[in-house]
């Protein structure tokens, strides 16, 4: 029992620190709580899969293969610095609803953040012998679901300051920025 709130525990600090992940829902939610939904069920998706790679084993793999590692953070990174072109230009007119392509990016942005699995690597040998795996995935699920509703609540919480348009422009390009550094942090780490 006491390995999974110690898992819970970190879990949970870790997943709202913001970062990568949460800023990507964060952006998504101030254009449309449906974008950023589907933004986060990629980003849990992404955590899932590395968790069970790490509870597996399988991600001293991903350390190990140096090339692999690379390849999965100049992906990540990409899709960071595609995201951080969208923001800077966007304009409140052009914003489009496409759930599939954001589930599908935001995966990549979940598996591919090395400090997801830098935490997995680290906590999980020490759990992996007296816990199961469905149960860290539910801690994992049910733990993003409630940083990606608080990241959503907080960008509704912003919306009639959202309404001024130059409002909306300086917050996209300051998260422009902050996607710009995040995507130099993935590819350094």
């Amino acid at each position: 029992m006491f390995e999974y709130v110690l898992f819970t525990g970190a879990f949970m600090a870790s997943a709202v620190a913001p970062g990568a992940d949460t800023f990507l829902i964060l952006s998504r939610a101030i254009s449309s709580k449906k974008l950023a939904i589907a933004a986060a069920a990629g980003i849990t998706t992404g955590k899932v899969l590395m968790l069970a790679l790490a509870y597996f084993g399988l991600a001293a793999l991903l350390q190990s293969s140096s090339e692999l590692l690379l390849g999965l953070k100049i992906f990540g990174a990409s899709f960071l610095i595609y995201k951080a072109g969208r923001l800077w230009n966007a304009k409140r007119i052009e914003l489009k609803e496409r759930q599939g392509s954001e589930y599908l990016g935001a995966l990549a942005i979940g598996f591919s953040n090395p400090q997801p699995l830098a935490f997995y690597l680290s906590i999980v040998p020490v759990v992996v012998s007296s816990t199961q795996l469905p149960v860290l995935i539910l801690i994992v699920v049910l733990g993003f679901s409630a940083v990606a509703a608080l990241y959503i609540f907080l960008a509704a919480r912003l919306s009639s300051w959202l309404a001024l348009e130059s409002n909306f422009l300086q917050l996209n390009r300051l998260l422009a920025v902050i996607f710009l550094v995040l995507a130099v942090i993935v590819l350094t780490r």
